[in-house]
């Protein structure tokens, strides 16, 4: 089986496509102020392109407070 999946792997586009010295170095974060009051700083983003949901879905919509 170990055989069978090294061989899949090796001719898999996708699998090339997600190797680690495919994707650039990620950048150091930086933590948000603390707002004064509930709800006084929004960030909002859409995260796409995720594996499809038994419903179709392949977004998130992401809400930070």
């Amino acid at each position: 089986m170990k055989k069978d999946v090294a061989q899949y792997v090796a001719t898999c586009l996708t699998c090339q496509k997600a190797k680690v010295e495919h994707y650039r170095p990620g950048r150091l974060l930086h933590s948000l102020d603390v707002p004064e009051w509930k709800w006084d700083n929004i960030a909002m983003d859409f995260v796409t392109h995720l594996p499809r949901s038994t419903h179709g879905h392949d977004t998130v919509w992401v809400i930070v407070n």
